[in-house]
């Protein structure tokens, strides 16, 4: 429903319309499974990025604390950057599936979208709006891993002051 009504073109059919009436006109003309366009791609893509963001963070990090010396919160950041872009990149394909899916009222299968993307548009086409994507990602997830994993520190710092132990240098 939300691309739905993202891509209603304002004056060219007409007023524009909410959010039920589209639900209304999918499952009346389309049938409910319409509502389900692009779940697919949709679902591949949360595995993947998902799994990439959080598994190219740590090497990142790593990366810094080589290189620099250091993994202070602004190498953690940088490092958070990195890996929500990359993940973004590498699963841009998928977004564009499920978006093409979704605007579609044909039954066209995930790889039927994909040949007819490509062959119409060309395979750089699947990587369209990657730039604004990746940066999204990039802060979002610099500002999630960099905060998670700073607290962490923190935490754990605190509660080796609290009881008191010796070993507690490894922790920082």
């Amino acid at each position: 429903i939300k691309i739905r009504l993202q891509m209603q073109l304002a004056g060219q059919r007409g007023n524009l319309v909410g959010m039920g009436a589209i639900f209304t006109q999918m499952v009346e003309r389309e049938g409910p499974r319409s509502l389900y366009l692009g779940f697919a791609p949709a679902l591949t893509r949360s595995l993947i990025y998902g799994g990439l963001r959080l598994g190219l963070y740590e090497p990142c990090k790593h990366v810094c604390s080589y290189a620099f010396g250091s993994t202070n919160f602004a190498f953690k950041f940088a490092s958070g950057v990195v890996a929500g872009a990359l993940a973004t990149a590498l699963t841009n394909p998928m977004e564009v599936l499920k978006v093409r899916s979704q605007m579609s009222t044909s039954r066209i299968s995930t790889i039927g979208v994909m040949r007819e993307i490509v062959s119409e548009e060309g395979v750089k086409a699947l990587w369209k709006g990657v730039g604004p994507a990746m940066v999204r990602a990039g802060c979002l997830t610099a500002s999630q891993m960099a905060t998670y994993d700073e607290a962490k520190q923190v935490y754990t710092i605190f509660c080796c002051l609290l009881i008191e132990r010796n070993d507690c240098r490894m922790y920082y």
